[in-house]
């Protein structure tokens, strides 16, 4: 049996939970604050509780599947087959089996070592999660081919018996874990309200206002330049092209300036209800660059067809914002079909942008949208809430079926009545 590749051995897992735990607080602190106060305590804390959750590894061994190939066998270090200490190699004929089994879970759990361990820990090969969460764990094991073939089931049974042990251990330590997170982070989240509340006070005790830039809005109190950032590509090979993106940290950034100017038109919705979705589109173009500067054009963002922005690299896109006016459900599943055609990148990153200008019932409009994203062909992934009138959705491009993409949905109400 091969005894390289040892499993829950590397690092220390009750280290790294009271590291996470540790890190609650900077995980509120990092929420931009004109995110954090429009969100209710309650959203926040859900939104880091499913961020910070651990998935636990789940093996299924009912799933299992075997190879088995000839092999040669460097039989040398046995003293039954080498009385005589030859150095070797000595090779006889033998047998090797592969056990594949499939397993859901945090990948890198494979690497953590529980509170309770054995002397002796199982090896084998891990391949992480991929497309609808699931990898593989493959255990070899080799013998010479005179040997009972009996002892490959009693090495795999006291294999599969350890790795059960292990896994079973990271479970309930995983479980304590998760079931406290949301007493960790609520504690952080109202102590930061707090301060920020007292803070925002300032200006009624001293009897002056705080200066505001005329125009600014408020989530770029500072204006900062912000670049494309090009992820190192993998080593050449022939033919490859590298394919530029922008960073999670930067899309995040988008959201929440989408975010900002969405609230704004609804506090005001006689304003920009007027207005049709290339005009909107426009309003929300002009907010973005102000906060990205471009290369050489002067502006990151630019207009593509009627309602979309984009951020453009060699002519492709790496980020594409759809705007549409909500027209009932068919017409918003064809915007989806238009959103998936442009993203043809790995890391091609989006944003779908719906007002409802129409309907009084917003309520049962919002109610709709989940359904609406399941019921669709490439629909690929649960769908994540995050504020209200927020979804983050995870389709499959229009290119490729393998290809999974996500798609950040506002919806914001502009309806006057």
């Amino acid at each position: 049996m091969h005894r390289d590749n040892p499993l829950f051995y590397e690092h220390d897992l009750d280290a790294t939970l009271r590291g996470h735990v540790s890190a609650v607080a900077s995980k509120v602190d990092s929420i931009p604050q004109d995110q954090f106060m429009n969100a209710r305590p309650e959203e926040i804390v859900d939104h880091l509780v499913s961020e910070m959750t651990i998935d636990p590894l789940v093996i299924y061994e009912d799933r299992a599947e075997m190879e088995q190939t000839e092999t040669k066998i460097d039989v040398a270090a046995c003293r039954d087959r080498n009385p005589f200490g030859d150095p070797g190699p000595i090779y006889v004929a033998g047998v090797a089996i592969s056990v594949t089994i499939p397993f859901s879970g945090d990948s890198s759990l494979w690497t953590f070592r529980p509170n309770q361990w054995q002397t002796v820990f199982p090896h084998g090969r891990v391949s992480p999660a991929r497309e609808k969460g699931v990898g593989s764990l493959r255990i070899d094991m080799a013998q010479p081919s005179d040997e009972p073939a009996e002892l490959f089931k009693s090495r795999l049974d006291s294999e599969l018996k350890s790795i059960r042990f292990y896994v079973d251990a990271q479970r309930r330590q995983i479980d304590q874990f998760n079931a406290g997170l949301r007493g960790s982070i609520r504690p952080a989240v109202d102590a930061r309200r707090a301060r920020i509340q007292k803070h925002e006070g300032l200006k009624d005790v001293l009897g002056i206002p705080l200066k505001r830039r005329e125009g600014a809005p408020s989530v770029e109190p500072i204006k900062l330049a912000r670049k494309l950032v090009r992820p190192l590509p993998p080593p050449p090979r022939s033919g490859y092209q590298p394919e530029p993106g922008i960073s999670d940290e930067d899309y995040r950034h988008i959201l929440s300036v989408i975010r900002h100017e969405g609230r704004t038109f609804e506090t005001t919705p006689k304003t920009y209800a007027v207005h049709d979705e290339e005009e909107l589109r426009d309003i929300l173009l002009a907010h973005l660059n102000g906060h990205y500067e471009g290369e050489a054009s002067g502006e990151t963002f630019r207009r593509s067809g009627k309602t979309d922005i984009r951020i453009e690299d060699s002519n492709r896109a790496a980020f594409v914002a759809e705007c549409k006016i909500w027209k009932g459900s068919k017409e918003l599943s064809n915007g989806i079909d238009q959103l998936l055609g442009y993203l043809t990148w790995r890391d091609c990153k989006s944003a779908l942008i719906v007002f409802n200008k129409h309907n009084a019932k917003f309520s049962a409009l919002v109610e709709s949208v989940p359904a609406l994203f399941q019921s669709h062909v490439k629909f690929r992934g649960a769908i994540s809430p995050g504020n209200s009138g927020e979804w983050e959705v995870s389709m499959a491009s229009r290119e490729d079926d393998g290809r999974t993409v996500r798609v950040h949905v506002f919806v914001f109400n502009l309806y006057v009545g």
